[in-house]
């Protein structure tokens, strides 16, 4: 009985000296372990890595920091606007002239050229005359008949009339020059004068005018300082320096 009450009481003593080794050889699962120190010092030399919601804001905000990213390149095309309206390019209008600008420019417009700008020329050429014919009328026949232009004479008749008596003035007078007499021709391939009386535009200095006979005999040489009557019965007419000359 004695021994068996002391290996009782023996187990007695013994559990808690059990329970105590147990507890500290065998963790408790339901406590964390502590790392160990080898632990500690491989996670403190690791570098951090950015976690996935780090990555996916990088992501996110890669426009800002990716130049290429923010705008189109210049190979690529935007998207068409479905509402715009595609207008096809429309042919210049056809240039309107009123009859006698018409006039003017019948036959003078070479295929390719602007009508505005051979009309341009006309009127400019008007527009001339006709500030030198409200200073000077006789200038303005002095210059048709020393530069008689088939332009200038077709300006006068559509685009500025007013100014025909004078062209038909010019057409009667001549410039220096030899002339048979007979019609009034001064600018043909044969140019000839009419029988009339004549007087030279200004009474320029040095002016010579010699009529001469059929038979080349001189009938008369002026110096243009008066009017020269050329009779029917002469031949020639020699002009020098006298520029031009008006039937008086």
């Amino acid at each position: 009985m004695k021994s068996g009450l002391k290996r009782a009481t023996l187990g007695i003593l013994l559990l808690p000296l059990l329970g105590a080794a147990t507890s500290c050889s065998s963790p408790d699962a339901s406590s964390p372990a502590a790392p160990d120190a080898a632990s500690q010092s491989s996670s403190a030399a690791k570098p951090s890595t950015p976690s996935s919601s780090s990555s996916a804001a990088d992501g996110n905000t890669g426009s800002a920091s990716d130049p290429s990213a923010a705008a189109p390149g210049p190979e690529e095309s935007l998207p068409a606007d479905p509402g715009a309206v595609v207008q096809s390019p429309q042919p210049a209008p056809e240039p309107t002239f009123d009859a006698p600008q018409e006039q003017f420019l019948a036959g003078k417009v070479p295929e390719g050229t602007d009508p505005n700008a051979v009309l341009q020329v006309g009127q400019e050429r008007c527009d001339q005359l006709t500030s030198a014919n409200a200073v000077d009328a006789d200038s303005v026949i002095s210059e048709l008949i020393m530069n008689p232009a088939p332009d200038t004479a077709d300006a006068i008749a559509a685009l500025c009339p007013e100014l025909l008596p004078a062209l038909e003035a010019a057409g009667r007078g001549f410039p220096d020059g030899v002339f048979s007499v007979g019609a009034a021709a001064p600018h043909s391939d044969e140019p000839s004068v009419e029988p009339g009386t004549y007087r030279a535009y200004g009474a320029p200095a040095d002016c010579t005018i010699s009529v001469y006979a059929g038979g080349g005999e001189l009938i008369g040489s002026h110096d243009g300082s008066a009017p020269v009557v050329i009779d029917a019965v002469a031949a020639r007419v020699e002009s020098d320096q006298c520029y031009s000359w008006f039937r008086a």
